[in-house]
């Protein structure tokens, strides 16, 4: 049995959407939604119940550094020892660009790589900043997609398995073909992109 479907539109979602999707992660729930980029799934990053919910999601064995959604430069800064980033965050957010940094103590250890990075990111979709600003929550997101599979662009992309175990879907119909964020590694002094 899938989640609840809600129709949404992402460039102006309804308050009562936003509300409905915020207490869904703040008990813990994961949700299915049309990101700034593909379909995704997200989670309260705090929650490591809900984290591993989204791994068995994706079809992992074990916990990945998902990458997690903040409302803020200020709150980006916040979980990263290298505070000399905040000209280059301002450059890329907000929107499909996601940085790797230096993690501060502030971050949970379930979102770290082995290196010690977090992968931060402020979306540009009003959903998710909506939703980010409601809640007051870190948010991972990941697409909604199985090892090996392509990036969902709509809800009847998304494997099966993935809707049957989302507590909410939110339908935002067919999105532009966009790829998922950008990955730049900003730990040392040169910006490497990771993923393009």
């Amino acid at each position: 049995m899938a989640g609840k479907v809600l129709s949404t539109d992402i460039s102006i979602p309804a308050e009562e959407t936003v509300e409905t999707v915020s207490s869904a992660l703040q008990a813990g729930e994961t949700v299915v939604y049309p990101s700034d980029t593909v379909y995704g799934i997200m989670a309260d990053a705090s929650c490591l119940k809900a984290v591993k919910s989204v791994a068995a999601m994706k079809g992992y064995g074990e916990i990945r550094p998902f990458i997690v959604l903040v409302r803020s430069v200020t709150r980006a800064l916040e979980l990263t020892s290298k505070k000399s980033t905040e000209q280059i965050m301002k450059k890329y957010w907000p929107g499909p660009v996601t940085l790797i940094l230096p993690a501060s103590d502030a971050v949970h250890p379930w979102l770290l790589s082995e290196a010690g990075t977090v992968a931060l990111r402020i979306p540009g979709d009003s959903l998710s900043i909506k939703i980010l600003q409601y809640t007051g929550l870190d948010i991972i997101s990941t697409s909604a997609n199985r090892k090996g599979e392509t990036f969902p662009h709509s809800t009847n992309a998304v494997h099966t398995e993935i809707l049957e175990s989302a507590f909410l879907i939110l339908d935002g119909g067919l999105l532009p073909r966009r790829k998922p964020s950008r990955i730049i590694d900003v730990t040392k002094e040169i910006p490497v992109d990771v993923r393009s």
